[in-house]
């Protein structure tokens, strides 16, 4: 189960694309702040769909430009689409934060050290935070849906924030 297919495959449902209209599609609705996708992934899933049979392609060519092919979802594509969606509802995944590995290891270094790291970690969360705050504010943001997942990046970078804010008061206290 892949959370890039699922993206691709939800893409190709609106209408066949070649892979660098999907890549500027990703791009445009900024889905690499809120899923794990790079364009070589996107590149390498579309093969991997294609030869699985859950995508038809057609290479086409305009005029003196390069050939390219076009990928449009097809039936059995579909069926794997809402098997995806499913499979999400169902699982939602598990929340990995890669600053938990950095405070689970805080004790291991001194303490002017590690309150540094705690205001750098304070900072870049804050202005993460503030990033996503100003993507709500953009006018490119289309849909509810992108809204919606948009706000709930928003809602968690304000809880990181309190959070660490909190820890930061007890390492204080700690020692």
């Amino acid at each position: 189960m892949s959370t890039v297919d699922l993206m691709l495959l939800g893409v190709l449902t609106k209408k066949p694309m070649n892979a660098y209209e999907m890549k500027k599609e990703m791009e445009i609705r900024n889905i690499q702040y809120w899923i794990k996708i790079s364009s070589p992934s996107i590149y390498k899933n579309l093969v991997k769909l294609y030869k699985q049979g859950y995508i038809d392609g057609k290479t086409v060519r305009d005029g003196e430009m390069p050939e390219k092919t076009i990928y449009s979802i097809n039936e059995k594509g579909r069926e794997y689409f809402m098997q995806l969606m499913e499979h999400y509802a169902e699982v939602p995944g598990k929340l990995y934060m890669d600053f938990c590995a950095l405070i689970s290891n805080l004790s291991n270094v001194d303490k002017d050290v590690g309150l540094e790291m705690i205001e750098t970690l304070q900072d870049r969360l804050a202005f993460e935070r503030d990033m996503i705050d100003d993507n709500l504010k953009s006018k490119y943001i289309g849909s509810i849906y992108a809204t919606s997942v948009i706000t709930l990046y928003a809602q968690m970078y304000e809880v990181f924030c309190n959070w660490v804010e909190d820890f930061k008061k007890q390492y204080i206290e700690k020692k």
